[in-house]
């Protein structure tokens, strides 16, 4: 009579991780999409913490500082929301005059962390396996690009290198809008539906009359936060999305190879 529980083999502690070592093709779709869900959690605090609070661009009065007419990009809307890059103008080589330190602070974390997207994005396109691989790839360089070309490098310098800021995030932004078309299961569409209503909700909540969030001006921004979260889902979809389908075919191929060995010694 065998008392308690047999003595089987135990399991690894990593045997979780088996499958995906035995595909380490997959490993640039893992890392790709973690850096979407890094980017993309990093633009919600963004949005809740209104990192645009004392950048250069946004000296509209309401926050202490006196009003500059020309630096007010966003007026209308404050505090409620306004352009995501005014949080992120303080780099080194950005103009200096008006912008506080927590800017900087705020551009520097955003650069180092977007950095991992951008390198994972590469991974992923030297790893190809799908044509979209390379449109995911080429995505997630959009964080990085818009975080080291400032827009006030245009606005306040008329440099023609601020120029990229706008070309960086319009290109990444509708190449994601794009790509999820081409996304299964088609899910994301409605994400971008949910994360504007969500925007929106959010300003109410921080106590924005319901009557004005529907204004051109805000509906724009709202618009800009909304295409970003939704290039984020769309980046973590297609990389989960494809992560479990090679995995699936991995699996298969596997199946099919144990078949014909034993079928053909």
């Amino acid at each position: 009579i065998t008392l308690g529980k047999p003595c089987g083999h135990r399991p690894h502690p990593f045997h979780n991780l088996a499958p995906l070592m035995a595909n380490p093709s997959s490993l640039p779709l893992v890392a790709t999409g973690l850096g979407h869900i890094i980017m993309g959690g990093l633009v919600a605090v963004m949005f809740r913490q209104r990192w645009w609070t004392g950048d250069i661009m946004v000296q509209c009065g309401t926050d202490g500082r006196p009003k500059v007419d020309d630096h007010c990009a966003c007026g209308g809307t404050l505090p409620y929301i306004c352009w995501l890059s005014e949080g992120i103008n303080g780099m080194a080589y950005a103009p200096k005059e008006g912008q506080e330190p927590k800017i900087v602070h705020q551009s520097y974390i955003w650069v180092a962390l977007a950095t991992f997207p951008a390198l994972s994005g590469t991974w992923l396109v030297l790893r190809r396996q799908h044509k979209l691989d390379v449109c995911m790839g080429l995505l997630s360089w959009t964080y990085l690009l818009v975080g080291l070309f400032p827009d006030t490098m245009w606005f306040l310098e008329h440099n023609a290198v601020g120029v990229l800021h706008f070309v960086c995030a319009f290109a990444g932004l509708g190449l994601a809008f794009i790509l999820q078309f081409f996304v299964k299961p088609k899910l994301t569409l409605s994400l971008y539906i949910a994360f504007f209503l969500a925007v929106n909700v959010a300003m109410i909540c921080d106590g924005a009359e319901p009557s004005i969030i529907f204004d051109a001006s805000f509906v724009a921004l709202t618009l800009e936060w909304t295409f970003v979260v939704g290039a984020a889902a769309v980046g973590v979809t297609y990389c989960v999305i494809e992560h479990f389908s090679r995995l699936s075919r991995a699996r298969t191929e596997s199946r099919f190879t144990g078949i014909a060995l034993v079928t053909n010694p």
